[in-house]
């Protein structure tokens, strides 16, 4: 009883006895921080004026940075590029650009908007990603596996009571990586080979309403012996 009839023989048991069956559980979760990665730049004719003008807004950021608590953040070294424009059938030098990375944890999400707001003027002129985070992921993910399990066991008894048979006990575990699975999921999206959700993972799904809601996935495959 394996996958294989949904196009996915790789999430199928080999030669399983028994009954196998796919199980899976999806987690949503709210922020308690957000990691910030963002740049200053500075493009100057000569490489030295791009060297001093990026250093000074980089430590403009930092002076604001400390000034507001924020104590987790850092900067890379500083790398230069030449810039040119693609103008009237030729390339034209723009300059030097400078370029210091930033990377600042916001622990407090309710200051989010005002430190960035305070890196932009401070000095910061790019901002490249906002990424929530939470300090919860390892028990979401032990409690994703649990349900993942959950799943496929009550859908392995909803099995064997349909036959006839007795489920017996189990006789294969095997991880399957979430990220494997939503990736085959899109790309399958509309044929025989999508991998539809257990109504479990609706039901997890509901549990939180933020759109900037972590979700924490597990998905396993596992295999019973029957008993006639």
């Amino acid at each position: 009883m394996g996958l294989k009839g949904m196009g996915a023989s790789s999430l199928a048991i080999q030669n399983p006895y028994g009954v196998s069956v796919f199980g899976s559980a999806l987690l949503k979760a709210s922020p308690d921080s957000a990691l910030i990665t963002a740049a200053v730049t500075r493009l100057e004719k000569k490489t030295a004026d791009a060297f001093s003008k990026a250093q000074e807004s980089a430590r403009a950021v930092a002076d604001f940075l400390r000034k507001a608590g924020v104590e987790a953040f850092g900067m890379s070294r500083m790398s230069l590029a030449q810039e040119a424009r693609f103008s009237g059938g030729e390339h034209r030098f723009l300059g030097y650009k400078a370029i210091i990375g930033l990377t600042i944890e916001v622990k407090a999400l309710e200051q989010l908007e005002d430190i960035l707001t305070g890196v932009i003027e401070a000095g910061a002129n790019e901002i490249v990603s906002i990424q929530f985070q939470t300090s919860h992921l390892k028990d979401l993910r032990m409690q994703a596996r649990r349900l993942a399990i959950q799943a496929a066991k009550e859908k392995a008894a909803v099995y064997a009571e349909a036959a006839g048979v007795v489920l017996g006990s189990v006789i294969h575990i095997e991880d399957v990586d979430p990220q494997k699975l939503q990736a085959r999921s899109q790309f399958h999206v509309g044929g025989l080979g999508q991998l539809p959700r257990d109504p479990m993972e609706h039901d997890a799904a509901k549990e939180s309403l933020d759109p900037k809601a972590i979700e924490v996935m597990a998905a396993v495959l596992m295999a019973f012996s029957l008993q006639h």
